[in-house]
């Protein structure tokens, strides 16, 4: 099937949508069952997408627990679980190669987001990072808000903390991550060279925030109504 032909199918996929794309620049692919789409704005993206950039191109991605992430120039993600159960919501991306910013919203008890590379997995909770897969497979995670836990995927390996303004490296064959403090230029090109995702990541803070906060409001008014509706009924068996 061709890139173009293929613009039709990413519009009538029935599954459960993950996430889906809320801004691009150039050219962006989508890889999905075997064949190649060309990439949309608002773009439907499902569990096992591979969501490619070009040369000049970039590509910013919302999930649907408001988390956003912005693929650079020649770079590329595959979505590779988004599960719902009792206990909380699971998300899993796989970064195989570029510069991948990621803002993940504050997540609820029970919940987990989990980025992986060929050599390391990060585990993250209410975080904004950017994760760099350069051509030998070398991972490097920067901490700009919040904290990522960073670890080899080599079996003995311990889990690194990394906290704010902080950043890890971790090679191929490598046990343990370095560690290095940002430097202030960093901290202040990132601020301002992302500045506009981050101001919708912080909107989509506050949107979730609210629509949690009428979720309870709901919920609360329904167990009054409820307790209403039970008070009545006992007070008519009573008489």
């Amino acid at each position: 099937m061709s890139i173009v032909a293929g613009l039709i199918a990413l519009t009538v996929f029935s599954a459960e949508v993950p996430a889906e794309i809320t801004y691009m620049v150039g050219t962006v692919h989508i890889q999905r069952g075997g064949q190649m789409y060309s990439g949309v704005l608002n773009a439907k993206l499902y569990v096992n997408d591979v969501v490619t950039t070009k040369d000049d191109s970039e590509c910013e991605i919302q999930f649907s627990n408001y988390s956003l992430v912005r693929l650079q120039p020649n770079s590329s993600i595959k979505i590779e679980r988004k599960e719902e159960t009792e206990t909380g919501v699971f998300h899993r991306l796989f970064a195989s190669i570029g510069s991948i910013i990621t803002k993940v919203t504050k997540l609820n008890q029970g919940d987990e987001y989990e980025l992986r590379t060929e050599t390391a997995q990060a585990f993250i909770r209410g975080t904004t990072f950017k994760t760099e897969v350069d051509t030998t497979g070398t991972s490097s995670f920067s901490v700009f808000e919040g904290k990522v836990g960073v670890k080899s995927l080599l079996e003995g390996a311990a889990e690194l903390l990394l906290d704010q303004n902080f950043k890890s490296s971790i090679a191929e064959g490598q046990l343990s991550p370095v560690m290095d403090q940002l430097s202030d230029l960093e901290i202040s090109e990132f601020n301002n060279i992302f500045k506009d995702f981050l101001d919708r990541g912080a909107a989509l803070d506050e949107l979730k925030k609210k629509l949690e906060e009428e979720k309870e409001k709901i919920e609360e008014d329904i167990e009054e109504k409820k307790d209403d509706l039970l008070n009545k009924g006992k007070g008519l068996f009573n008489k």
